[in-house]
């Protein structure tokens, strides 16, 4: 007999008179999940809050810029005093030497202050914006609670049903499957009874290979002469609360986690929700189901965005790297300005000195500490595999809801 592949185009489980309807998830309860979805919706405080972040790590970054012009400055100072005995001896220039070495050290104690200033207001900031992402998580937590204590209820409603000595799964078929042109219908039904009876229990959350077949009739069955037999079969089976019923409640109410991919073009910062989980060019995180904040910085740069998590994904962060330099600071390009202009190209030209460039990551996490840039399971391909084997059988099965004639 030739097989071809399942193809459900209705799928509808019924009961008897005797037994209410199987469902995952009811109306009521469904109505009960939508108002808690509602309740605890933190859409608003998490792009608020992760905007803020986003300028945080931004102006972290013009605090390192400041550094690197007290650096520069306390060069220019340095060659200052090299050259003034050359100067006091030539006795030219003097005046102007000491007005640029004073001001080196005027430079230097604005930006200083500057930073201490900027880093205490950081620093309150940061205490700030911690305190809203913990509001966030504190709604966050509370709805899973709350989300937990509806499937508790839940579950018992259907452990309560299904353990009913009567309770039985109806199923009525219609189907299509390819035999023999040499057959009978007879056998080609007899050859094709396994694959019906294991599809259906593949469909069924309530289902499993261990369900028991209570009965199994066909109600009509008729072939043409290319060998194309179509059939109408009913069946009961014994449900029970397995892994399946289990994994579809979890989907319903959003109880599960995924795996994400975070990749960039440059090994950036990454941040979920305010939290630091690594660092580098492609990162793999497991993540709850729901609505994150994630973050991506790189030197003066942030890339951010709040995702409904609802599979496993990937989010791709690109960023400009022709604009990566040294935010502007005023004050330290106005004394470079003066500096180029009071003294003479003999008398300051600097070395040519490779500077190394320098990332400002504002929010340490420890826990990152253990996350190499490469991550080796981040070059592994993350893959979830959910439902039910395929069945080899080549049939077409279609579930109706049509009830069983006794």
């Amino acid at each position: 007999m030739k097989y071809c592949s399942i193809s459900f185009a209705l799928l509808c489980f019924y009961a008897s008179n005797s037994f209410a309807a199987l469902e995952v998830i009811t109306a009521s309860e469904k109505q009960t999940f939508n108002t808690i979805e509602q309740q605890y919706n933190i859409d608003t405080l998490l792009i608020t809050v992760n905007d803020r972040f986003s300028q945080l790590n931004k102006k972290a970054y013009d605090i390192e810029g400041l550094k690197k012009g007290i650096v520069l400055e306390q060069q220019r100072y340095e060659e200052l005093i090299a050259e003034l005995p050359r100067i006091i001896r030539a006795k030219t220039g003097l005046s102007q030497t000491y007005k640029q070495i004073e001001s080196a050290i005027h430079t230097v104690d604005k930006l200083t202050q500057k930073i201490k200033d900027d880093s205490a207001s950081l620093k309150a900031e940061k205490i700030a914006i911690l305190a809203e992402y913990e509001a966030v998580n504190k709604k966050r937590a509370d709805k899973s609670q709350q989300l937990f204590k509806l499937k508790t209820e839940i579950t018992n409603r259907l452990l309560a049903d299904l353990s009913k000595p009567d309770s039985s799964l109806p199923v009525t078929i219609n189907g299509s499957t390819e035999c023999s042109k040499y057959q009978s219908i007879a056998d080609c039904l007899k050859e094709s009874k396994s694959g019906i009876l294991s599809s259906t229990r593949n469909e069924s959350p309530f289902l499993n290979e261990k369900s028991v077949l209570l009965s199994y009739e066909v109600l009509d069955a008729n072939m043409n002469m290319k060998g194309e037999l179509t059939y109408k079969a009913t069946m009961q089976f014994k449900p029970s609360y397995n892994n399946k019923t289990d994994i579809r409640l979890n989907e319903e109410l959003g109880l599960k986690s995924a795996m994400i991919t975070l990749i960039s073009n440059v090994p950036a910062d990454w941040y979920i929700n305010g939290v630091k989980i690594g660092t580098g060019s492609k990162l793999s995180h497991e993540i709850p189901l729901g609505k994150h904040g994630i973050l991506a910085s790189y030197k003066n740069q942030d890339k951010s965005s709040v995702e409904k998590i609802e599979a496993s994904g990937t989010f791709n962060y690109k960023f400009n790297q022709s604009s990566f330099t040294t935010p502007p600071n005023s004050i330290a390009k106005e004394a470079a300005e003066t500096n180029s202009k009071g003294v003479s190209k003999q008398t300051m030209q600097q070395p040519t000195t490779k500077k190394s460039d320098t990332t400002y990551t504002f929010f340490p996490d420890t826990s990152s500490d253990k996350l190499d840039d490469k991550d080796p399971s981040a070059d592994k391909i993350n893959e979830f595999f959910m439902g039910i084997t395929p069945v080899a059988k080549k049939q077409t099965i279609e579930i109706t809801n049509e009830p069983i004639e006794k």
